[in-house]
Order: structure tokens, then C-alpha cells, then sequence
């Protein structure tokens, strides 16, 4: 059995895509709402989480923040306390590397194998099930995640046996993504000014070497809520790293005040 753990605008349509593709998916959130969502696509909804980590035989884990990933995994109730020896547990919720190199090394303890395992490629490829899917961690555990998360990826690259090592592709990802957004959100305000068609510019732009993921999917930036959370995780991983980031730094202040990650009305 697969138990699928956070049931958000990501995590629904990810575990819906496990479930079509004949897994045996149990689901639980925090939001009984979200988990009658789940029930609708014909997925069974967890009531005992604690039943359920002992009966799993896998677990991935979309929770939104660090803390929640970590109350899923402490306590008597949680996996370290429940699960299985041989259990695999794929971390896909973006958190910090070293949270992840301690969730390794207590789960190890008790025979749990931890994947780390973040995406890429926000809602919308969550949505096709064409995610961008970070691994790291022993090999065979890693090859065994790729498997089961197949059915919402369409590609996985094994980045090493270093557990974090992942969350580490997976920031260097979302700095390089933050950047492109607040140049292009820059830009295009320049275009404005200027009188330009705005819309037809882009178009052109995205034939160009101003190319970038972001301005390709322009409408759908302001659905991306996490550009905080993933600025704050990339400054912090390379404070502890000893390198400077001044770009990033930077970065970090402007998504807090852009319009177009703000939802303040971007003309």
C-alpha cells in the first residue's frame, strides 16, 4: 500500500495520478475537505494515520512546510514510532538538506529507508503529471521511488547517495526560478512605459534568448505562493555552506514586494 500524506493543490493531483495508474493509494490531510476530494477520485481516505504507517509499505510525504514534515514523522503516533522496518519514505515537500540528512539517519535506525525526493515544475505540472522529480539516497531506495512516482513525473534524475543532496538541486531550481521571475516581471513593467503590446512582446521573448520557464507560463506565476519559503531555504542553505549568494539575496527581498507575487492588480 502507498500512503500519499498531503492532499493540497500539488499533492490531489499527484496522488490521483498514483491511484490511475493501479497503485493501492491511501490518502490523508489535514483538511477533511481535501480528503473527500480524494474519496471522489476514488482513493481511500486515512481516519488512523498511525494504522496506516504500519500498514504501508511506502509513504510520500507533500506536506506544505518543514514542521508538518516533521510532526508526520515524530511523536508515538508518527512514522519513526509506526512504520514498518523496510518502509520506504519518499520526502517530497521542499524543506531544508540537513532536515532531511537527520530525518535519514533517525529513520536508518529503525529500518526506514528515506528518499529525498522533491519536484519541480509547480501546479500545472503536477496537474499533466509531467513533474521534474529530484532523488537522492541509496541507490536501490531511489530506484524504487522513481518507480512509484512515475505515474506523475516525466523526469527523474538521481542526483546521489547524499541524503539533502535533492533539496539542493531542487533550491538551486528555485533561486534560478525567482530570478528569472522578477526580471521578467521588470521588464515587461519597462514595456509598458513604452506603450508596448505587452502580450505580443513575451511572445516574441520566448523565441529569444530572454527565454525562461517563467515567462513562458507568465499567467500562472501569481499561482505560485512559495517564493518566500524558497528564497529563505536557499540563503539559509548557503549561509551554512560559507557562500555568498548577493543576487539571491536581493531576490529575496523583491518576491515579497512585486505586484505579480503579491496578487497586488498588475495592469
Amino acid at each position: 500500500m502507498l500512503l500519499f500524506l498531503g492532499l493540497g493543490r500539488m499533492g490531489l493531483p499527484m496522488a490521483t495520478h498514483a491511484l490511475r495508474s493501479g497503485l493501492d493509494v491511501h490518502g490523508y490531510d489535514v483538511a477533511a475537505e481535501r480528503m473527500a476530494l480524494f474519496q471522489a477520485q476514488g482513493g481511500q481516505a486515512v481516519a488512523d494515520l498511525a494504522a496506516a504507517f504500519r500498514a504501508a509499505d511506502a509513504v510520500m510525504i507533500m506536506a506544505g512546510s518543514q514542521a508538518q514534515v516533521q510532526a508526520l514523522f515524530s511523536g508515538p503516533q508518527g512514522i519513526l514510532s509506526c512504520a514498518r522496518p523496510g518502509t520506504l519514505v519518499m520526502v517530497i515537500s521542499t524543506v531544508m538538506p540537513e532536515f532531511v540528512q537527520e530525518l535519514s539517519l533517525r529513520a536508518a535506525q529503525g529500518g526506514i529507508r528515506v528518499v529525498d525526493a522533491p519536484v519541480c515544475r509547480a501546479e500545472m505540472g503536477a496537474v499533466s503529471g509531467t513533474l521534474l522529480a529530484f532523488l537522492s539516497g541509496a541507490k536501490a531506495a531511489c530506484d524504487e521511488a522513481a518507480a512509484l512516482m512515475r505515474p506523475f513525473c516525466a523526469d527523474i534524475e538521481y542526483v546521489g547517495e547524499k541524503p539533502g543532496a535533492a533539496q539542493v538541486a531542487k533550491t538551486i531550481n528555485n533561486l534560478i526560478l525567482w530570478a528569472c521571475v522578477v526580471a521578467n516581471y521588470e521588464g515587461l513593467s519597462l514595456a509598458k512605459t513604452w506603450q508596448l503590446d505587452v502580450d505580443s512582446l513575451r511572445r516574441a521573448l520566448v523565441t529569444s534568448s530572454a527565454d525562461n520557464w517563467s515567462l513562458r507560463h507568465w499567467d500562472k506565476v501569481s499561482e505560485m505562493p512559495w517564493s518566500i519559503k524558497d528564497m529563505e531555504i536557499a540563503l539559509e542553505t548557503s549561509d551554512k555552506a560559507g557562500i555568498e549568494l548577493p543576487l539571491s539575496a536581493k531576490i529575496a527581498e523583491l518576491v515579497r514586494v512585486i505586484p505579480v507575487l503579491t496578487h497586488a492588480k498588475v495592469g
